[in-house]
Order: structure tokens, then C-alpha cells, then sequence
């Protein structure tokens, strides 16, 4: 396994399993924006995703943003413009903001305005990361600034930290505690080894089974769990105790 993947998937599992000791919002988001700012992350944005009659306001939960670019974006009501926040709606994992959110300049001129004054506040790329969260609603935590220098296989180590720091964020603000679930001992097995970074293929290879049993395991564990996406299966698995990576 490449050192540098190695070295990102541990410092995501530090970051689980020692955020329950962040009793703060901010301290939560302190930690993540520590990990990322080599990276080029100069901003972030914590929020659920608006409903049509939501301001940007109403859903924020944190935020490290230009001060002026805030309240213009509030102001001028970006929220149901940005083409990054509809795109979130629709998808389940990591994105580059602006870069990989469909829209068209022409016929939605509000969204390239959102694009364009962004910029203006130094704000040019980054990435957005969906969130199903305990709440029962999606939620989004973005990260952004000038450059970013953010290679592909890290995007799973990000979800994972930006999953679990949502729901830790959701607890501090008061939200009900879930029913704890239980996985059988193969079902526990087969997430580990997806939490080590095993594909489907590997992992059949490793327990002898076929790709179709694998995947049938984890929807049948992600069901159990809660999880959309193996990868919030791992973050609650390893929040709960349920595995150890």
C-alpha cells in the first residue's frame, strides 16, 4: 500500500476515534481544518442542505468564511443558486465544488454569478462532501480555498472524518442518541476489511467467497447499520465499537 495512503487512513481513524474528547463545534472543525491546510484548505462550510424555503442561515451549522463573501452569498439568497449545494442532493460521495457540479451558464446565470463572485473573495476551487446524517437530512461539509493539493485516494479518509464529525457536531447540538446496531461476526469481518481498504474482490479473495456474497454482506450490514454507503457503515461500525480498524 502506498505510505502516503497509509498514513491518510490513519490519520482519519485517529481523528474518529478521537473526536468524542472535542467537547466544541469549533474544536471539532479545528482538528479537521489541522489536517487539511497543508493541503491548500483556507475555508470551510458545515451546514444541512437547504429546502426551498430554508435561507442558508437557517441550516448553518459552521463556518470559517470571508466575512464579506458570507453575508453577500446570505444576501443575495446563493444558497438555492449553487450549483455545488444541488448537486450534494443527488450524490453520495466527495466532489470538487464548481469543477464537478453540472450547470449551465447561459440558461442559469444566477449559478455562474455564484461562481464568478466567489472567486472575487478568493475562494476558486474545493471540495464538498454529502453527508446522510443522523438527523435524517442531508448535510454538507465543504472545504475550499485558493489551490488545493488534494490527491484522489484521499477522498475516502475525508468522507470518513467529514461523516463523523457531522454526526459528533449533531450530538453536541442536542440531536437524539441512535439505537446502537449488531453485526454477525462475518458481517463485522467483511467490514474490516473494508475499513483496511479492501475492495469487493480482495476481500472475497481473502474469506473465499464470491463478489456477489461480499456485496450482499454489505447492504445487508449497511441496513443494519444505517449507513448509505460502506463508507458511513465503517464510521458508525467504528464509532459504536462495533470494529476496530
Amino acid at each position: 500500500m502506498d505510505r502516503r495512503v497509509a498514513d491518510v487512513r490513519r490519520n482519519a481513524f485517529e481523528f474518529v476515534q478521537g473526536i468524542e474528547r472535542l467537547s466544541t463545534t469549533g474544536e471539532i472543525m479545528d482538528a479537521m481544518d489541522a489536517l487539511l491546510k497543508k493541503h491548500g484548505c483556507e475555508y470551510h462550510c458545515v451546514s444541512f442542505l437547504a429546502t426551498a424555503t430554508e435561507t442558508l442561515e437557517d441550516v448553518l451549522l459552521s463556518n470559517r468564511l470571508p466575512e464579506e463573501w458570507l453575508k453577500l452569498y446570505v444576501e443575495r439568497e446563493y444558497v438555492h443558486d449553487d450549483p455545488a449545494f444541488r448537486y450534494a442532493k443527488t450524490v453520495v460521495r466527495p466532489f470538487r465544488w464548481f469543477r464537478e457540479s453540472p450547470y449551465d451558464p447561459e440558461r442559469e446565470p444566477r449559478a455562474a454569478e455564484v461562481v464568478r463572485r466567489a472567486a472575487d473573495f478568493g475562494i476558486l476551487d474545493g471540495f464538498l462532501i454529502p453527508v446522510v446524517s443522523t438527523a435524517r437530512r442531508m448535510g454538507q461539509i465543504w472545504f475550499g480555498g485558493r489551490t488545493l493539493d488534494l490527491p484522489e485516494h484521499q477522498l475516502p479518509a475525508l468522507h470518513l472524518m467529514a461523516i463523523y464529525a457531522f454526526d459528533r457536531i449533531l450530538k453536541l447540538r442536542g440531536s437524539p442518541a441512535q439505537h446502537q446496531a449488531s453485526l454477525t461476526p462475518r458481517e463485522r469481518e467483511i467490514l474490516t476489511l473494508v475499513a483496511n481498504g479492501k475492495s469487493t474482490w480482495e476481500i472475497g479473495e481473502t474469506l473465499h467467497i464470491s463478489d456477489r456474497t461480499v456485496k450482499e454482506h454489505i447492504k445487508h450490514l449497511c441496513r443494519r447499520l444505517g449507513a448509505v454507503t460502506r463508507v458511513q457503515a465503517v464510521m458508525i461500525a467504528v464509532r459504536d465499537g462495533i470494529i476496530q480498524p
